[in-house]
């Protein structure tokens, strides 16, 4: 068997589609934690991770497909998303327009840029690039719309006030690439 076959026989995932699932799962389990209406706690968090890995064998993915995910990654996601959720949305409803707090955007949205957000601020091993583009293919998985725009543009927003010298790299690169 390859280094490139799982222990069916099939493809392996290569490790950005493993990432891709679990950010696309770690909303998903956010998502699920925002339905109960209350300040998640500890425990709650703990129970939704669980049922996540062990319930579900990826992602949900659009046609009804899963991708598989990694379960550190997943994990870190969903409990870090959930442990700075204040001051990640302080972060964010200083992105977001006035007439836009992040209280009032839909729950998923909500979601997606929560979890961004806390990659951009506590996984440092990410580009920006990476997050932006990542979370916005995440929410064109749910949305048909202009949501994807939006998301882009609060993400870049929340890049510039974050990371202000990695989005100035990486505007330099592409200018002297061009």
């Amino acid at each position: 068997m390859s280094d490139k076959s799982d222990e069916k026989g099939g493809k392996k995932p290569s490790s950005g589609a493993l990432r891709r699932g679990s950010r696309l799962a770690a909303v998903q389990a956010l998502y699920q934690l925002s339905l109960s209406g209350e300040e998640t706690d500890d425990i709650a968090v703990e129970d939704a991770i669980i049922e996540f890995l062990t319930h579900r064998p990826g992602a949900e993915m659009p046609e009804d497909a899963y991708a598989e995910v990694d379960g550190d990654l997943f994990s870190d996601l969903v409990r870090g998303t959930r442990r700075h959720q204040k001051g990640l949305i302080k972060i964010l409803n200083k992105a977001l327009p006035t007439r836009w707090r992040f209280e009032r955007l839909d729950r998923i949205l909500a979601e997606v840029l929560g979890c961004a957000a806390y990659e951009m601020k506590y996984r440092p091993d990410v580009p920006v690039a990476v997050i932006i583009n990542e979370y916005v293919e995440i929410t064109k998985a749910f949305y048909e719309g202009k949501e994807g725009g939006f998301i882009n543009g609060i993400l870049q927003e929340v890049a510039q006030n974050l990371r202000a010298d990695e989005v100035l790299e990486h505007r330099n690169e592409r200018a002297k690439n061009t």
